[in-house]
Formats: structure tokens, sequence, C-alpha cells
């Protein structure tokens, strides 16, 4: 029989009916067990099942939560393509409601979850987000650094060589950028980021929501102060890196830049394309935004004059 019906109610205004296989993507507290959600806590109490990516810390939450008998199924990363498709048949034929939970925060956020939930919409299934919980939101919102862009990757390559592809490759996005490491792990990370954006600000969040929760807004060099006090910790960091300023380019590659600019700038004039549209096309291309207008502006002055055509 289906557990969900006798008093869950679906929080966008629609009663949830018994009949209704449904995945509920749930997020669960990261540290302060009194950040979980009202609506968290309804559908763990009244679920068929609960996929967990660690079953031992799920029944630890299910019995402060008086659920000790509801059915927990093992949902890690080795093993989520099988089980995906596995419990999503199941889900339909039986016509059961199943909770996907993580060890800690959002499903799906660099934890397990993503087939499972594509699984669902490619069978029909209904997938409700009971949003909370997330060290990505928590050190965001008390950073003090500009968050109107994020770019979030989650955990960094091991290998040198892969991390400073990945770090570069961020430039490109205009963004802070979010990932998670260990405090370990940190001071190499860290020595790479220096190479690529020494002029970074970056936010280390650890412990978060925990007593003995700690937030530092600093620079790349106090950055590598904290790893030396902080060397031995165990678990992991959220950082946040606003990339500052990028590196003086040599005179002559700025030139060769602005050359090129210009060469495409005119062609695309000549093609019919709006100033507007040539800021946009070429606004990731290494030129701040101000110059670049300038650059477009003094071409398509050129263009413009008689003698130019």
């Amino acid at each position: 029989m289906v557990a969900v019906a006798r008093d869950l109610e679906f929080f966008a205004g629609v009663m949830l009916v018994s009949e209704q296989s449904v995945i509920y993507v749930v997020a669960t507290p990261i540290g302060n067990l009194e950040d979980i959600s009202q609506r968290a806590i309804k559908v763990l109490k009244n679920v068929d099942i609960i996929a967990a990516e660690d079953t031992r810390r799920a029944r630890q939450l299910l019995q402060q939560l008086g659920r000790d008998k509801v059915e927990v199924v093992s949902y890690y990363d080795q093993v989520e393509q099988e089980k995906s498709v596995q419990l999503v048949a199941r889900l339909k034929s039986e016509k059961l409601s199943l909770a996907l939970i993580s060890d800690a925060g959002t499903p799906c956020i660099s934890d397990p979850g993503y087939r499972l939930v594509r699984e669902a919409r490619k069978a029909g299934l209904t997938v409700h987000p009971i949003p909370g919980p997330s060290a990505l939101t928590a050190l965001v919102s008390a950073s003090g650094l500009p968050s109107d862009r994020l770019l979030f990757v989650g955990f960094l390559p091991n290998k040198t060589s892969a991390l400073l592809k990945e770090a570069k490759s961020w430039r490109a996005a205009n963004a802070s950028v979010v990932f998670y490491e260990s405090p370990r792990r940190l001071k190499k990370t860290l020595a790479i980021l220096e190479e690529v954006y020494p002029n970074a600000e970056m936010a280390i969040g650890r412990e978060l929501t925990k007593l003995h929760e700690e937030i530092l807004l600093t620079d790349i060099l106090g950055a590598k102060a904290w790893c030396h006090d902080h060397e031995f910790l165990k678990g992991e960091a959220a950082i946040m890196l606003h990339l500052g300023a990028a590196p003086s380019e040599s005179v002559e590659a700025a030139e060769d830049l602005r050359s090129q600019l210009k060469k495409e700038a005119s062609l695309g004039f000549e093609a019919g394309a709006s100033l507007k549209d040539l800021l946009q096309t070429l606004r990731d291309r290494g030129l701040p935004r101000a110059e670049l207008y300038q650059l477009l502006l003094e071409v398509k002055g050129g263009l413009d004059e008689p003698d130019a055509r």
C-alpha cells in the first residue's frame, strides 16, 4: 500500500493522489539539524521508499524524525546508473513514492541523483524538488563576493595539468567560481590558481552551519596562510573565487588582439551587424567592455567616412 495518501499535501496547492508514482528530491541539513524544512520532514515521514547516498547517515536522520521503519535503499555514485532504472521501474509498477537524499545538502549538486531524475522524467514520473540546505548557496550568501553571475564546478581535477586547464577556462565565464575542496588539497590548488589569477579574492567556508563554522574572506596569500594553519583538517571546504583583473598582457599581444578584433568588427559591420550585435559577439575575446566599445566606434566611424568606402 502507498503510505503517502494519508496526510501528505503537495505544496503547490495540489493534493497528492495515492495512485501517483512520484519522486521527491529532498535537501537535508549540512550540519545544523534545525535547517531541515517542514516540507522535507513531511515528505520523509510519508514516502514509501528513501534512496540514500549513505544508508547509515540516513537512518540517523530518520530516527530523529521518528521514521525508523521506512525502507531505505542505497543509492551512490557507483550504482547510480543501474539503480536508477530499477527504482523507476519499481515505482511505476507498484505506484510508489520515493524521496532522494544525499549525505547532506541538496541531491544532484555534486552528489548522486541526476540519473534517477532523468530516468524518472523519461518514464513520465513526476519529480518535485524540496529545496533547502546547500553548501553552495550557504557560502555564496555569506561570502561578501559578487554573486550576480556564478559558475559552480563541483570538485576539481586531481592532476595538475587538468586543473590548470580547468582554471584557465573560468575567465571566459566572467563569473565568480565556486568549488569544493579538501583542506589538505587546497594548498596545491591555490598554488595553481595563483599562477592564473594572482589578483583573485576568495571566500573559504568550513563547518558551514555547525558549531565551529568559519567563513574567511581573503586573497590568495591569505588563503595560503589559512591552509598552513589548517593543514590537518578533515572534511571538505567550500571555496568561492572572484577572479579579479587579468594579468597584464604584453604590448605585442594586446596589439595583435586589437588588430584581429578590428578586422572582425569591420567584416561584421559590412555584413550589416549593429554595434550592439558586435558587442555581444566579441565580448568574451579578452578586451574590457569599455575598451571594446571604443574600438567598435573607431571601426564604424572609419567605415562611415566617404574616403573609406
